[in-house]
């Protein structure tokens, strides 16, 4: 509406000026009437200079208005009330732009004031910083970790800890690392993320920092608590019968004369077998100790996925195929694995012979299967479909020792999550009533 009144405006001024155009080569060339001429020419002139100061009034109007948009200026308010129609529309357009613009700018910053109280709540240290490590966005919890009230660069965080300042700026995207760091005369150990965002064309860094040094040690103190309480079962299992018949036996040998020894040495012999026998249990045991506690570091080589299945599957296809068993390797694409094929093939033994257990009826099934990510993650999954993990056991699978075997050690599961831990990935399952499926993730 305010361009059409804006260019009838000026239609209307040319045509008058056209009009009089006419009426000087009339009045000049064909009818000369000089006084018409001079009458005609003044109205020209005074229609021409109206016409120019229209432009120049609408190009002030529109240039100032720009002007205050680039300067981000939205406070200027325009009178609607004017005796120009067109000028009257435009100011109404310019005040609607104006509250427009400023409506926006509101809610952006109310956003981030929004975002500022919700990173300002967060217990966990948050900072957002730049490639010339200026930082934009900061919260309390950072402001604590650093003592600082006021957080301008990461200069800020050297200064509390240069080792953990290096870390933090090593940190690669989407990395996430636990870094332990002594600030004054107390060891922490944080937990660090970063990712990376642009915004204007700028590439900045979001790192979150929690001191997760009690959690740890609580974490720390009741897996030690777990794993006391399951050596002291095993070695009272062996050691109170040792103990108890071991007094039998000498009260046996102290009541037995030179006639009655042939009588009680059947008895002695069957005593010191049992002896025999739970003491070399208790050997086994320590002997299980020593090989969890001492795994030997992945010797990772780059290995393909089908030639590094294979002779898993080669060893358990006759075997589970006796025991009508369905047994399925599955390899979703072929790419390289980087990891130790005798570590790694060891843990896999381990949860198929564990899923071979746990399957007992005759449509029993097994799965073993590769799957690739495309952000380069790879999981490889063992799958039965048994009764699953009761559910009152399944917190305590991993801790070494533990069994419900009349005859396993209880390492298996343990050593196998030692194992995937050394190759930086994680060992997960998943149970239900309808079977359970192990995930090895690298």
């Amino acid at each position: 509406m305010i361009f059409r009144d804006y260019k009838f405006q000026i239609v209307f001024r040319l045509g008058i000026l056209t009009l009089l155009g006419y009426g000087l080569l009339y009045y000049t060339f064909i009818d000369v009437n000089y006084i018409r001429v001079f009458f005609l020419g003044i109205f020209s002139l005074i229609v021409l200079i109206a016409l120019f100061y229209y432009l120049i009034r609408v190009h002030k109007l529109t240039s100032s208005f720009l002007d205050a948009i680039l300067n981000n200026d939205f406070t200027v308010k325009y009178p609607e009330q004017h005796e120009n129609k067109s000028i009257k529309q435009l100011f109404r357009k310019f005040n609607l732009v104006n509250e427009r613009f400023s409506q926006s700018i509101q809610e952006q910053a109310n956003q981030y004031q929004y975002l500022l109280a919700l990173i300002n709540q967060l217990k966990i240290a948050v900072v957002a910083f730049d490639a010339r490590e200026r930082v934009h966005v900061v919260n309390s919890a950072f402001k604590e970790l650093v003592n600082e009230k006021e957080v301008i660069r990461m200069s800020s965080l050297k200064s509390l800890s240069p080792h953990l300042y290096k870390e933090v700026i090593s940190l690669e995207p989407n990395q996430q690392k636990v870094v332990k760091a002594v600030i004054g005369n107390t060891t922490h150990q944080f937990s660090v993320a970063a990712s990376i965002f642009k915004l204007r064309q700028k590439q900045y860094t979001l790192v979150s920092m929690q001191d997760i040094h009690s959690e740890l040690d609580q974490n720390e103190m009741q897996a030690w608590q777990k794993l006391i309480r399951v050596l002291t079962h095993e070695i009272m299992n062996s050691v109170a019968p040792v103990v108890s018949l071991s007094g039998s036996l000498e009260s046996i040998v102290q009541s037995t004369n030179t006639n009655s020894f042939e009588e009680n040495k059947k008895t002695l012999l069957e005593g010191m077998d049992a002896i025999k026998v739970r003491s070399q249990g208790l050997m086994n045991f320590t002997q299980a100790y020593r090989k969890l506690t001492r795994v030997p570091a992945p010797n990772l080589k780059e290995v393909e996925v089908s030639k590094f299945l294979q002779p898993i599957e080669t060893l358990f296809r006759q075997s589970l195929t006796e025991t009508d068993i369905k047994f399925t390797v599955q390899a979703n694409g072929n790419a390289n694995l980087l990891l130790d094929p005798d570590l790694m093939q060891q843990v896999l033994i381990n949860l198929l012979k564990n899923a071979q257990e746990a399957v007992k009826s005759t449509n029993g099934e097994i799965r073993l299967t590769y799957n690739s990510q495309p952000d380069g993650q790879t999981t490889l999954i063992v799958s039965d479909n048994g009764t699953g993990i009761p559910e009152e056991i399944a917190d305590q699978i991993f801790i070494p020792f533990y069994t419900t075997k009349t005859e396993g050690s209880g390492i298996g599961l343990s050593l196998a999550k030692q194992i995937i831990q050394q190759h930086g990935g994680q060992l997960t399952f998943e149970t239900s009533n309808n079977g359970t499926s192990f995930y090895i993730k690298l």
